[in-house]
């Protein structure tokens, strides 16, 4: 009589213990859990730990706050492609409406952006707890073993394959309780160096050091993201006192060249967008996305000044290669910036409450300007 041998066994606590001729497995893993491999640390003092950065997991950090045009924007286009998304689909009107949510998004960036964060409660937040060492399958395993009876056939012969399999499994178990904990222990060192980063990291914002606040921009700023705001934004530090970012905006073909409206008899109705209007949009377009930049500066570091500057994308004639020339140029002040009611401004109006650059025509657009300097706004206060 063969006895067969089992590839697993059940074992007390609703565990199952894989047995193989090779013993333990290989290949292991902890539901919800992920151990990312690389160096701990890629650029001088603030490099980023392997585990990455995110806010939500960290004390003080910011939150989204504010609506997002452009979501319902991507989402009202989807179901566009898909009119199955919703019920009762008129598509001469949801034409219209796509029209006008493309028009919103452009001109309310500033509506959406982080809370500040509280670089005071990160700087005083406790490290990650050590993971406990446990043995859960291990203890199952040795109870199912003390539990163990030989049946007849062992008693006759002496050979209990029973009994063998049961005292493999303790093993296994205690190899798959040690590779747990060593996955644990593994996102528990990823945590502790992530802490630590973002120790430096409130410690230097808080005392004003530069390297501390330039890395908090490059690693924990939403900027790589605003691709719907331009082609490019560069954003830095370039006094203690103040960022400076510079955006080379989208040209107005971003905008609609025709305005949409629904008629009596639900069609749609097509007509070149005037002029006044088409300019009029942009400008708010340009201005919003400034809006949108500093205050998301302002949300990540407790300065008191953010220089944005928004360039036009161009082609330099001489050269036939890419160019760009400044539109706008703004010297925003935290203080005033968070006393605007920012989701019921005029995002062009709203200029007025800073000091600013720009040259508009209503028939014609934006003309260069000359962006003002961190120099500019020393000489001012003086």
């Amino acid at each position: 009589m063969s006895l067969r041998f089992r590839k697993s066994i059940k074992i007390p606590g609703g565990l199952r213990v894989n047995l193989s001729s090779r013993g333990i497995g290989a290949s292991w893993g902890v539901p919800g859990f992920r151990v990312s491999a690389g160096p701990s640390g890629s650029r001088a003092h603030f490099g980023i730990p392997c585990t990455g950065l995110q806010r939500s997991q960290n004390l003080g950090a910011g939150q989204r706050v504010g609506s997002s045009a452009g979501a319902q924007y991507q989402q009202m286009l989807a179901v566009q492609h898909d009119p199955s998304r919703a019920p009762y689909f008129d598509p001469n009107r949801h034409e219209v409406e796509l029209h006008e949510q493309h028009i919103r998004a452009l001109t309310t960036l500033h509506h959406e952006g982080w809370s500040p964060w509280d670089w005071r409660q990160i700087a005083a937040s406790p490290p990650p707890p050590q993971p406990p060492r446990q043995n859960h399958r291990e203890a199952a395993a040795l109870q199912a073993l003390q539990a163990h009876r030989p049946g007849v056939l062992g008693k006759l012969t002496g050979a209990d394959r029973r009994l063998e399999e049961l005292q493999q499994a303790v093993h296994v178990a205690r190899g798959q309780d040690e590779q747990q904990y060593g996955a644990h222990y593994a996102a528990y060192m990823n945590e502790v160096e992530r802490w630590k980063w973002f120790q430096r990291a409130a410690q230097g914002v808080l005392s004003g050091d530069p390297e501390a606040c330039q890395a908090v921009l490059d690693f924990l700023g939403p900027f790589q993201a605003f691709q719907q705001l331009g082609s490019s934004l560069n954003v830095c530090i370039t006094r203690p006192w103040c960022v400076e970012a510079w955006l080379t905006a989208n040209n107005q073909s971003v905008l609609p060249a025709e305005s949409l409206s629904l008629t009596s008899t639900g069609k749609v109705s097509r007509k070149s967008m005037p002029t006044q209007r088409y300019w009029s949009i942009y400008q708010d377009h340009v201005c919003s996305a400034a809006l949108r930049i500093a205050r998301e500066v302002f949300a990540l570091l407790p300065i008191p000044a953010a220089l944005v500057h928004v360039a036009y994308p161009s082609t330099n004639t001489q050269t036939g290669q890419p160019d760009r020339y400044p539109i706008l140029s703004v010297a925003f002040d935290r203080e005033t910036l968070f006393a605007l009611k920012l989701d019921s401004i005029d995002p062009s109006d709203s200029m007025a409450n800073f000091e600013h650059r720009m040259t508009y025509k209503k028939n014609s657009g934006f003309d260069p300007i000359e962006p003002l300097t961190p120099g500019d706004i020393e000489q001012n206060q003086a």
